[in-house]
C-alpha cells in the first residue's frame, strides 16, 4: 500500500470521528454547504469507511432540517 493511502487510513477515521462527535457543527453548516456536501456524496460510487460515515452524517442532517419544513437536500 503506497504511502498516499495510508494518510487515507488514518485522517478520514479521525476526520468522521469529528464530524460524528459534533453534531453542532453539522447544525451550524449552511444550506448551500449541505448541500453541496451531500450532492458530492451521492455521487460517491464507492466512498471509503471515513466517507460514509460523513455522508450519513450529512444525511442526517439533511432529514433533521426537511422536519423542521426546510428542503435543503
Amino acid at each position: 500500500m503506497s504511502t498516499r493511502n495510508h494518510w487515507k487510513l488514518v485522517v478520514l477515521p479521525i476526520l468522521a470521528l469529528c464530524i460524528s462527535a459534533c453534531g453542532s457543527k453539522l447544525e451550524a453548516l449552511g444550506d448551500e454547504e449541505l448541500q453541496d456536501k451531500a450532492y458530492g456524496c451521492s455521487r460517491e460510487h464507492n466512498p471509503s469507511p471515513g466517507a460514509a460515515i460523513a455522508c450519513d452524517n450529512y444525511r442526517k442532517e439533511c432529514q433533521r432540517r426537511r422536519e423542521q419544513g426546510r428542503f435543503v437536500c
